[in-house]
């Protein structure tokens, strides 16, 4: 009994050895191959492609910068767009790899297309003179365009009304479109503003300008001096007829 227990293990042991060996073989072998592969097969692919010049693509635009990399054997990568005023839209500002450079077939080639100039925010003219929204146009690149005169209640050589609106995004070059009023008709005056004036100040203001004084109401305050106009009506900016009367509300002591 005691000589078949450790024979039984030396065959255990023996059939064991076998299959690590035959593994083992299994292992070199396979590894073998592999080496082949890449030494025959994947290694020559890789360095034995062949190799051009990458062109001058800057300046170019990007459909034809893509079917010259295409032409060539080279993968286009488009990056943007990035805002550039040199270049219009669509055209190539930068490359990687630079020109002249060469490269092996199926290389990336890095194309940054440029988005043109970037957009702006259209200015808000109104209530400005002509003069001065010519001078902001100029300045921001754009280009003044048709100019209609108006009769409004604002004055002369006023704008009151564009296009495109006050603050949408348009690009450079656009133009805009202004209304510009010539004045109220004749016969018209703006009212001035009277708040804050005593009622001597007012009476003076009011004969300066071709007006009355309307009706005066009284009104009790705490915080105000006597004497001191709290409210008119017309309110101030308004047109009306010259010689037509202002009503105002004036502060009296509260005791």
């Amino acid at each position: 009994m005691s000589i078949c227990l450790p024979l039984a293990i030396f065959k255990t042991m023996k059939k064991i050895f076998k299959k690590l060996l035959i593994i083992l073989v299994v292992l070199i072998v396979g590894f073998a191959g592999i080496l082949l592969l890449l030494d025959k097969v994947i290694m020559p692919s890789i360095v034995d492609r062949p190799i051009v010049t990458v062109p001058d693509l800057v300046g170019m635009k990007k459909d034809s910068a893509v079917k010259v990399l295409d032409s060539l054997g080279l993968v286009p990568v488009l990056k943007g767009p990035r805002y550039n005023h040199q270049y219009p839209k669509d055209y190539v500002i930068f490359q990687k790899p630079h020109k002249n450079v060469p490269v092996k077939i199926n290389r990336r080639i890095y194309l940054a297309i440029s988005g043109g100039d970037p957009l702006i925010k259209t200015p808000n003219f109104m209530s400005k003179t002509l003069r001065d929204a010519k001078i902001i146009i100029e300045s921001l690149g754009l280009n003044l365009g048709k100019i209609s005169e108006v009769r409004t209640e604002f004055p002369a050589n006023t704008i009151v009304d564009q296009d495109p609106k006050p603050g949408k995004n348009i690009s450079k070059g656009t133009s805009i479109d202004l209304e510009v009023s010539i004045g109220p008709s004749v016969g018209k005056i703006r009212v001035p503003d009277l708040i804050g004036k005593s009622l001597s100040e007012a009476k003076k203001i009011l004969r300066d300008n071709s007006l009355y004084l309307g009706k005066v109401s009284y009104q009790k305050s705490l915080n105000l001096l006597p004497n001191t106009i709290i409210a008119q009506y017309p309110s101030k900016g308004k047109l009306v007829d010259i010689g037509e009367s202002i009503d105002v509300f004036i502060t009296k002591s509260s005791k």
